[in-house]
């Protein structure tokens, strides 16, 4: 018995608090947002498995404030396939969703410039006058700017085929004018399913954001009433084609799991359960 409580010993010292003592507890992402990955209570350990309760949330680098929602319990399924489990639960999802939507980085701005050349659409006032006349009346042969920004925060939920949202997209446009000050033209509003595919790469989270069909409304005009009809050929154009390509850019450059160093992962898997998703890995 002396031997063997030596060995477990010698053991919890040698390997498993330099292990704890080399997990990651804050992960910078970019110039934004970082995740807090710090443990939240002691380690608990049984004679099967070890459990570490990490907090799991996204900060602003700026202003570490605390979101004004809190997590709720997981419940991790008792699997055994892998030797590594990790839940992440959707405020971990929700707390990226508010860091990024309060810097301001939820926004792109697009041009004439950006449209590629071989498309018939322009962003032109010339262009928006075919089916808007008071555009081109008013601001004739100027080029035009569309701010495309989510309107709130993005909630997402955890579904049985992954993460589940609803964003509330706002497209602002305005007419360049020759000062290059810019003029407010009509404020429209989107709305549309969309989901998240999560995978993983090496010890990363990565995903792809896919969109239902968007749905126009007429917030506010400058030139007028109008009806919106004729614009949904040029957001779903611009959406997909412009907008969605730059964000699935960036999740696919995706955010650490919070690893030890000379730690690596293989026979990866993803399971969704309500509220949480389950990761879990060899290493």
């Amino acid at each position: 018995v002396e031997s063997i409580c030596k060995v477990v010993t010698d053991s919890v010292s040698s390997k498993l608090q330099p292990y704890f003592q080399n997990l990651p507890v804050m992960a910078k992402i970019d110039a934004v947002a970082g995740i807090d990955y710090r443990l939240v209570a002691p380690p608990t350990a049984t004679s099967e498995y070890l459990d570490g309760h990490l907090k799991g949330e996204f900060f602003s680098l700026a202003h570490h404030i605390p979101p004004p929602f809190a997590p709720s319990a997981l419940e991790v399924p008792a699997d055994h396939d892998r030797m590594v489990y990790m839940g992440l639960s959707e405020y971990f999802f929700n707390t990226a969703g508010l860091v990024y939507y309060k810097a301001g980085a939820l926004k792109l701005t697009l041009t004439d410039e950006t449209i590629p050349k071989n498309s018939t659409i322009r962003l032109t006032t010339r262009f928006f006058g075919t089916f808007l006349p008071q555009v081109a009346e008013m601001f004739p042969n100027m080029n035009m700017q569309i701010v495309i920004s989510v309107s709130t925060p993005p909630h997402l939920s955890m579904q049985s085929s992954g993460l589940a949202l609803t964003p509330y997209l706002e497209a602002e446009t305005f007419a360049i004018l020759p000062n290059s000050s810019l003029a407010s033209l009509f404020l429209l509003g989107l709305s549309t399913n969309a989901s998240v595919e999560l995978g993983t790469m090496s010890s990363r989270l990565v995903g792809e954001l896919k969109l239902d069909r968007l749905l126009l409304e007429l917030k506010h005009s400058n030139i007028g009433p109008f009806p919106v009809a004729p614009l949904q050929a040029i957001m779903d154009y611009v959406v997909p084609t412009l907008v969605l390509p730059r964000v699935n850019q960036r999740l696919q450059k995706g955010f650490p799991l919070p690893m030890p160093s000379h730690v690596q992962l293989y026979n990866l898997m993803l399971r969704s359960h309500p509220g949480f998703l389950l990761f879990g890995a060899d290493v």
